[in-house]
């Protein structure tokens, strides 16, 4: 892996978990929850915000001018992608459940659990896509992990993964952010623009198109966006689990499918470089082996 891709995914760890911690420290001690308001004049708010975006811009500026890396996915077997595909296609197939089940239940004039009624009908497309796009997902997860290779025809069917994430900024324009604080937007609005700008760099690079510059977007775009939203999401799970959860303006479970996304982005990405280290040492050993068969 080149230096400068290196240090960007050093850079991305250190900010997410740094950024994701402070949050909870802030939400377990300095959050008053009958208010809904911090107590501490929202400093550590600051701090958390301002690392996660300055991390995300900084791992965006290193894989930008990073000159070496090439469009290159090798025709084998990727455990890694394979099984991170396969795991956001369960949660995909989960949150489309659980969003269609809440249409289901309104219609029949019953509580919903998982959004709002006021909500609901506006979230049918969005369960709908998100559905087509865990079949997709369940396609590419096989084609990764019986080593079929790309690029090839099946890459455009991500083309649905795509339409998914502009469904995602629909809705979230729709329902969420007219209304959320300020520092959740930034994770839910800037990590969904992020990530719908990686899925339609993945797209270009598994259909073929696009070249090098659509591998640069994959880091690009692909490092802040896992950065952005998992430090919400690992927030937040962190927070229900020690029972000081709350009402938060995104529902849980399309959390969960965005957090599956941005561990198949890492997973991708990590990867990728594995493979391009890997056909320059192959490279390097046939050039060597030539030189070899001349000189004899």
């Amino acid at each position: 892996m080149n230096k400068k891709v290196k240090l960007a995914f050093v850079l991305a760890g250190i900010g997410l978990f740094a950024a994701a911690a402070l949050r909870c420290v802030q939400m377990l001690c300095f959050f008053d929850y009958d208010t809904g308001f911090v107590t501490d004049s929202g400093l550590l708010t600051y701090i958390y915000c301002g690392a996660a975006i300055g991390v995300s811009l900084l791992c965006m500026l290193l894989c930008r001018v990073d000159k070496k890396l090439c469009a290159r996915i090798e025709t084998k077997r990727n455990a890694a992608a394979g099984a991170s595909a396969l795991l956001m296609c369960v949660f995909l197939f989960l949150c489309a459940a659980a969003l269609l089940r809440d249409f289901y239940l309104y219609r029949n004039n019953q509580p919903t659990y998982f959004v709002q009624a006021s909500h609901v009908t506006t979230h049918l497309p969005f369960a709908v896509l998100t559905l087509l796009f865990a079949i997709v997902s369940l396609i590419f997860a096989i084609i990764w992990l019986t080593g079929e290779g790309f690029p090839s025809g099946t890459g455009g069917l991500w083309a649905i993964g795509s339409v998914w994430g502009i469904s995602y900024m629909i809705v979230t324009f729709m329902t969420y952010s007219a209304v959320a604080t300020t520092e959740e937007n930034i994770f839910t609005v800037g990590g969904g623009a992020m990530m719908l700008l990686f899925l339609l760099s993945e797209g270009k690079l598994l259909s073929g198109a696009g070249g090098k510059k659509a591998l640069r977007s994959t880091y690009v775009f692909g490092l802040p966006a896992a950065v952005l939203w998992m430090t919400y999401v690992i927030s937040n799970t962190v927070l229900i689990i020690a029972g000081r959860g709350y009402a938060t303006e995104m529902p849980y479970v399309i959390q969960l499918a965005m957090l599956c996304l941005s561990v198949h982005s890492l997973c991708l990405l990590l990867t990728v470089s594995g493979q391009r280290a890997s056909a320059k040492a192959e490279s390097n050993l046939e050039e060597n082996a030539l030189k070899d068969t001349e000189n004899a």
